[in-house]
């Protein structure tokens, strides 16, 4: 599969599968339902308390969404809906060690780092790059994509599980965002958790959903957040010193509620070229929703990802004008890609804990640029029925505000 073909031969050989085993009576089809899922969750892990009474609400919200709206295939439908039971069942395990060890809820969490970028615009490059510094702390991919604390060892070969199955089904995905299992990431799976989370959104076409979670404040997912944070500290036995390096693009839409949850945030604001940093993000939404929807389209992603940038760079931008007072500094991607260090020196010199750690940085760097060789992610605005125009048309003015280029 490439990146602007059609999905692969594992697929389509799963397209045709489930129907004919769920025909014969071989296995049941998924109802998407959100009292089948809780029950199937309930089941495995014979625990009920999701710690959130609001949870099953929108769950349901969810699944009519998912029903009414994705266009999933059979094999979405097996993935949406055993995603959704996965969730389940690790937020129920999460909240039973919460409710084992009470003293977790009363760990501080240092004043944390929160890199605020758009989708594609070098947010990873940017956490991974602090993430060299032992003296600040932050979720690794091996903890996003399985939370529940407890088993590293366990926990990382089924990440890598989930990267082997996922590369099968399309390769493209891992050239797009590469990771080890031991890499920063960001907390958006953790996010989902708490039925909130643009992973929902980025993986199969729901706009109703999307556009709820726009105007919904979502400040139980980041109080969810706070808690999950709390606990894979106390797991780690990690010093609750060390402030969190966090990031996922959903933040720039979700400040409010962060800053609610998490009130001494200091911000970190990265901005790329919207031309460049919109068809990116299109490029990797549709990657991971041919997958699993049929009706999606590369023109669909090309406008919903248009809408995206714009609305979050709106939101973001409404907040630091009325919240000046929250400490932030803004990064651009082309200084970054221009001279690294001299950015993160300018960073360090912001943050004020003393020199970064431009050894470990280097040999990330160096690591990070022989993969991006290897695997260059391509895309082009006209192939997601996008144009400068159009681009410039709803972002031009953050282009000229930041000088981007």
């Amino acid at each position: 599969m490439n990146g602007g073909g059609r999905p692969g031969r594992l697929v389509r050989l799963a397209n045709q599968a489930f129907p004919k085993l769920w025909d014969k009576g071989l296995a049941p089809p998924p109802v998407f339902t959100a009292d089948n899922m809780i029950a199937d969750a309930v089941r495995k892990t014979g625990l009920s308390d999701f710690g959130d009474p609001d949870l099953p609400e929108r769950l349901k919200r969810l699944c009519d969404v998912l029903e009414s709206e994705a266009g999933l295939s059979p094999l979405g439908r097996v993935m949406s809906y055993g995603g959704m039971v996965r969730v389940l069942t690790q937020r129920l395990r999460c909240e039973a060690l919460i409710a084992a060890n009470p003293e977790i809820t009363k760990r501080a969490i240092a004043a944390p780092i929160v890199i605020v970028g758009p989708m594609r615009s070098g947010t990873t490059r940017l956490q991974r790059l602090l993430a060299c510094d032992d003296r600040f702390t932050c979720t690794r991919l091996y903890e996003a994509l399985a939370p529940v604390p407890g088993g590293r060892t366990a926990r990382i070969a089924e990440t890598r599980v989930l990267q082997f199955a996922l590369d099968r089904l399309n390769p493209e995905l891992r050239r797009i965002h590469p990771g080890d299992p031991l890499d920063a990431e960001e907390e958006l799976p953790v996010l989902e958790l708490a039925i909130s989370g643009a992973q929902i959104e980025s993986q199969r076409p729901v706009p109703s959903w999307a556009r709820w979670m726009e105007q919904t404040p979502q400040t139980h997912a980041y109080r969810w957040l706070k808690r999950w944070m709390q606990l894979t500290g106390h797991m780690r036995g990690g010093d609750p010193k060390r402030p969190w390096i966090m990031k996922t693009p959903q933040y720039m839409q979700d400040l409010p509620a962060l800053l609610e949850i998490f009130p001494d945030a200091r911000l970190m604001f990265i901005h790329r070229d919207p031309h460049a940093v919109t068809a990116s993000a299109a490029s990797l939404a549709w990657n991971y929703m041919m997958i699993q929807s049929e009706t999606v389209t590369k023109a669909w992603c090309g406008q919903e990802w248009l809408h995206k940038t714009a609305f979050r760079v709106d939101a973001a931008q409404r907040f630091r004008n009325a919240r000046p007072d929250v400490p932030a500094i803004d990064v651009r991607f082309h200084e970054m890609n221009e001279d690294w260090e001299r950015e993160i020196a300018r960073i360090y010199d912001w943050l004020g804990t003393g020199p970064a750690p431009l050894a470990a940085m280097r040999d990330y760097s160096r690591r990070a640029a022989r993969t991006h060789l290897k695997t260059p992610h391509r895309y082009t605005l006209e192939e997601f029925g996008l144009s400068a125009g159009a681009i410039d048309e709803r972002l031009g003015d953050y282009r000229k505000r930041f000088d981007l280029r």
